[in-house]
């Protein structure tokens, strides 16, 4: 076995447990639902699977990374509103016809292999992995950490999810990109008929800009689990494909965007 392959199988067991955990306790003691609902942990994608996210999800973080330290350095005051126009123009608009056409046929291909184990991964990271899992991450860091970065943390990945989901809906709006269902709904996508009349906008995909501004947040704190925080990151993304309720570019814009939100709030923490 590989040591790509033994390290995400020790951050499976490490999530099914916390997950397990969290399912039997109410967060933090305050008496609020548990987590997950107990809910149990389905079996989650394969290394194999997750790969047709992986390669362009790490480009588009790296851009971002790249981009927002460039930005910042050139306006080290916080600045919601020209940070939110910025990150915005820099994660552009859909890609045109020809490529959203091939991601189309994508699509169909992955459709064509659905089994039930896949649409268990997939409903269970839909409800679970926009925010659940991120906070379950934040919540095992504050059991360690000092008192002190315990609270920066929780009041840092609550902003950057506040801003994330903010910044997507006002994104989402300005493109207004259909679903790939809406476009052409022989994708069948796991929840087409629940949306069945309605409009639904996909550019970009919330799940990844959350995700990814959780991951940008989280690895600050705990960098030696970011390959893991990247590895869920993957899971959630795929799983938006595998239901054919997103383009790939869907999710690679929401990466960009999460990972921007991430950094500036954590510029935003500490200034």
């Amino acid at each position: 076995m590989s040591a790509l392959a033994v390290k995400l199988g020790m951050a499976l067991t490490l999530l099914a447990v916390a997950a397990g955990a969290l399912a039997l306790h109410a967060v933090g003691g305050t008496g609020k639902k548990a987590a997950f609902d107990g809910q149990p942990l389905p079996k989650l994608y394969s290394t194999a699977q997750v790969a047709h996210v992986d390669g362009p999800l790490r480009a588009a973080v790296a851009r971002a990374h790249r981009e927002t330290a460039a930005w910042l350095a050139q306006h080290p005051l916080r600045d919601d509103a020209a940070f939110a126009a910025w990150a915005q123009r820099a994660m552009g608009p859909p890609p045109a016809a020809a490529e959203q056409r091939r991601e189309l046929a994508a699509l169909h291909r992955l459709a064509a292999r659905r089994d039930a184990t896949g649409v268990a991964a997939a409903t269970w990271l839909e409800q679970h992995g926009k925010k659940q899992v991120w906070k379950l991450y934040g919540h095992q860091y504050r059991d360690i950490a000092p008192k002190a970065a315990g609270k920066r943390e929780k009041r840092t990945l609550k902003i950057a999810l506040k801003i994330a989901g903010t910044l997507q809906a006002t994104a989402k709006n300005r493109f207004a990109r259909p679903s790939p269902y809406v476009t052409d709904p022989t994708v069948n996508a796991l929840n087409q008929a629940r949306f069945k009349g309605k409009t639904r906008l996909s550019y970009p995909s919330k799940h990844a800009v959350l995700s990814a501004a959780a991951v940008a947040v989280l690895r600050h704190y705990e960098p030696s689990r970011e390959d893991e925080y990247r590895w869920m990151a993957d899971q959630v993304d795929f799983s938006r494909l595998y239901a054919g309720g997103h383009y790939l570019s869907d999710l690679t814009a929401g990466a960009f965007l999460g990972t921007a939100i991430g950094d500036y709030s954590l510029h935003r923490a500490a200034a």
